[in-house]
């Protein structure tokens, strides 16, 4: 793999796009980084990139930390980098007819940029918020699978109930196109709540099929319910109310992976809750702790 021709073909096709220098400079240098990743990974020929590629390229970002401040990179850092990534594979299908580019990336925010990470404290009081009745057991349902349990959007929408093993206190999470299955413990509590759901409230919802939340609902309507929680905890969020604090639905999983890693379960551990292909990805938690002791 010849990266200096690459990013010298790279940089003209830039140019002829009609980019900003600085923005061809600093894509150019990303393309160095992001090639010899790729041959340190024993990629020699970009026909052989794959999508896991990509998503360890992603980690291995998400594992920096910046020369001057000593902390990681910061989200918008990474989602720039990735989308040099992008328009690297369009350049590569233009000259070369080779797509490299062919997944989706979960991109983790910095701390500084969104501050997303609820306190523990603030996590009883939007439980505290939900009551005994049916609305009550679906908000506390929402609450046990995107904090209690850690999942992706996409995977709370997927869980059927037959994926809730009561006796083994274990969620399965089945695999996607990005992601490989795995199994999840569930707190008492949690699995409480998914039970008294599942038993009195889930036949009042119109539920597709086997799913247990209802494998139909929008992103938009889990925030809504969410931001609802959070206007009653007077906790401010990124509805149309407020924009002082920003948190929406992936806050859940971000705030647990941090009271995870703040109460001193091994990032490993972490790492297989979240479902990272590697620590790497898992690694953005211990710069958001080091942020909030900072700011202490």
């Amino acid at each position: 793999m010849e990266i200096e021709t690459y990013s010298k073909n790279f940089k003209t096709y830039l140019f002829r796009l009609g980019y900003a220098k600085s923005t061809i400079q600093h894509s150019s240098n990303d393309i160095k980084v992001f090639l010899s990743h790729l041959q340190s990974q024993n990629i020699q020929n970009l026909a052989e990139v794959q999508p896991e590629n990509i998503h360890v390229y992603n980690e291995y970002l998400h594992g920096l930390k910046s020369r001057i401040t000593k902390l990681g990179l910061s989200g918008s850092t990474i989602q720039s980098k990735i989308n040099t990534i992008k328009l690297f594979s369009q350049f590569l299908e233009a000259t070369e007819k080779i797509k490299i580019y062919s997944t989706k990336v979960e991109v983790i925010q910095s701390i500084k940029q969104h501050k997303e990470i609820l306190s523990q404290e603030q996590i009883k009081q939007l439980y505290e918020q939900t009551d005994s009745s049916i609305k009550g057991m679906r908000e506390r349902t929402i609450l046990g699978l995107y904090y209690g349990c850690g999942l992706r959007y996409s995977e709370g929408l997927r869980i059927e109930v037959s994926h809730i093993d009561y006796k083994k206190e274990l969620l399965y999470i089945t695999p996607s196109k990005n992601y490989h299955s795995r199994y999840i413990p569930i707190n008492k509590q949690v699995l409480k709540d998914f039970k008294d759901f599942e038993s009195y409230a889930r036949s009042s919802f119109t539920i597709r099929g086997n799913y247990f939340l209802s494998g139909s609902f929008s992103n938009g309507t889990l925030n809504k319910i969410l931001q609802n929680l959070c206007d009653k905890a007077n906790i401010n969020t990124c509805g149309e109310r407020s924009r002082t604090k920003q948190i929406c639905l992936h806050s859940l999983r971000h705030s647990i992976a941090t009271h995870l890693l703040q109460q001193q379960m091994p990032i490993e551990q972490i790492a297989k809750f979240l479902g990272h292909n590697t620590i790497m990805a898992t690694q953005i938690y211990t710069h958001i702790v080091e942020e909030l002791n900072h700011g202490k």
